[in-house]
């Protein structure tokens, strides 16, 4: 059960680096005339490291962590979301490559070597989870362990709403 906790509190950290993460940008502005509407690359970055360090900030506070616990822990998870970026950029890749084999009605065989592609690569993403959650269980303790999860998981809901309510504002129809 713990572990089905840690995993799933691991999985709620990934939210920190949707796309749509503009709902803690400053107040909409309207683009000009002929702007394009999406958010460039650098206005994407920018949002994501104002989101981090209020996450950061939430967190210190909620866990009451320590210096020493702050100095172990934002290295660590900084470098489990790295790698599980990476891998979840790997999957994406793939993918993609199944969906044009199969516009290309690639052979049964080239298609079974991509969906073990994709099956290792998931493998690797659940394995990096785990890691970190053992990792993380070496710097915190188990009362702080837990109240990571829960705030993981009410950070994540704030994340979502605000996200609703910014595509709401801008007319964007919201996701089921």
């Amino acid at each position: 059960m713990k572990k089905h906790w840690l995993t799933m509190a691991m999985a709620l950290s990934l939210a920190l680096g949707l796309s749509g993460v503009q709902a803690f940008a400053q107040p909409a502005i309207t683009p000009r005339q002929g702007e394009e509407k999406r958010m460039t690359p650098e206005r994407k970055e920018q949002l994501r490291k104002k989101i981090e360090a209020i996450w950061q900030q939430k967190l210190i506070e909620k866990l009451a962590l320590t210096d020493a616990e702050q100095v172990k822990l934002f290295p660590l998870l900084r470098q489990y979301e790295e790698q599980k970026k990476a891998l979840r950029q790997e999957n994406r890749q793939l993918v993609r490559n199944l969906a044009s084999m199969i516009q290309a009605n690639a052979s049964e065989k080239d298609l079974e070597k991509a969906v073990t592609a994709l099956e290792e690569n998931e493998h690797k993403l659940l394995e990096a989870r785990e890691e970190g959650f053992h990792e993380l269980a070496q710097v915190l303790p188990v009362e702080k362990q837990a109240r990571y999860i829960v705030f993981q998981a009410e950070f994540r809901r704030e994340i979502h709403r605000l996200i609703q309510r910014a595509r709401h504002r801008e007319g964007r129809p919201e996701r089921p």
